[in-house]
């Protein structure tokens, strides 16, 4: 009796030893639903128009052929929140385990991640937030303020501190974050150059995310101040940075405008480096390495992981200056 009493106590002690050393991710993968040996995760992108977004896309498919246990599905928001909506609807027919949502309008967020919580499917939201959703992005308004403080320090060395006016080439319909962007480089500038802008001389124009509708308004705007010889814009990306520029070219007035954007993809850093630049420079975002950071936190999503409510990218201000230290291999004739 005595010895049984002895097999049954070491036979305890053994399995409090041995029980933790079950692996990890099996007592993981038993407690959790949506964990699983492989996933099919929607992406639906903002628009393959933009060179960013299409860098942003590039990296995700790379980062999901790394992983090795991933499909994309890839959708089209097309800059349009009914487009996105109806792409939701058609991930959650085709079954996915997670979406990744890159979309730009504010009201129909709250739409969309009802219909994705409905179906227990987890959403990381690029740049523009969802309700319930995985945030992943700009830091919008500390990536602002390295513009426009970087803005500001042109302008007290070229034009004595001197602004006559600002251009903000800003995008309402995406809410209150990328708005902070705005506000940042807004700030970063005015509170470092040596005579603030007046209300007055700041024109907050609607880009609507597209360098074809910067280029509209800022042509509009310029006829409606002839006397402005030190104009400055900040804008919300690459392409609408690009806008501006091709407005001022073809009303003659390049030589009296600066502009700083937000991203520093391909087609920013081409401007940056073009002769006789009127592009400043661009706090860089790095969209090709998205996808190697969302990929990862999806999967942790799905395999019920903790992920922070917010991830966001580390940015720097580029500019033709150290151009050289991110993006060497693109610029070969101009890196040596």
């Amino acid at each position: 009796m005595y010895l049984s009493r002895r097999l049954v106590l070491l036979f305890a002690v053994l399995l409090m030893v041995l029980v933790p050393l079950v692996p990890m991710t099996l007592q993981a993968q038993s407690d959790c639903a949506t964990a699983q040996d492989s996933y099919t995760i929607g992406f639906a992108n903002l628009t393959e128009d933009i060179v960013f977004t299409q860098l942003v896309r590039e990296g995700i498919l790379a980062a999901a052929e790394e992983a090795g246990n991933v499909e994309v599905i890839l959708a089209d928001n097309r800059l349009d929140g009914a487009t996105a909506l109806a792409n939701a609807d058609n991930f959650i027919a085709q079954g996915v385990d997670g979406v990744i949502e890159f979309q730009t309008d504010e009201a129909f967020g709250n739409v969309i991640m009802s219909r994705f919580r409905r179906e227990n499917i987890p959403v990381i939201a690029i740049d523009i937030p969802m309700p319930g959703a995985t945030f992943f992005g700009a830091d919008n308004y500390n990536a602002g303020r390295l513009a426009g403080e970087a803005l500001a320090e042109w302008v007290n060395e070229n034009w004595d501190g001197e602004v006559d006016a600002i251009l903000v080439l800003e995008l309402p319909q995406s809410g209150p974050i990328p708005a902070a962007r705005m506000q940042g480089m807004e700030e970063g500038l005015q509170e470092n150059i040596s005579s603030p802008v007046p209300e007055e001389m700041i024109f907050r124009l609607d880009s609507k995310n597209t360098q074809e509708e910067s280029f509209q308004v800022v042509s509009d705007t310029l006829p409606t101040i002839p006397d402005a010889d030190k104009i400055v814009a900040v804008t919300i990306n690459d392409g609408t940075a690009l806008g501006v520029i091709a407005a001022a070219e073809a009303a003659g007035r390049a030589d009296q405008i600066m502009v700083v954007g937000q991203g520093a993809d391909p087609s920013g850093q081409e401007a940056m480096l073009a002769e006789n630049s009127r592009y400043l420079g661009a706090t860089g975002y790095f969209p090709e390495l998205y996808g190697f950071q969302i990929i990862p936190a999806m999967i942790d999503l799905l395999e019920c992981r903790p992920v922070p409510p917010a991830i966001y990218v580390n940015h720097v201000f580029i500019t033709k200056d150290n151009l050289c230290e991110f993006y060497a291999d693109s610029w070969p004739d101009s890196c040596p």
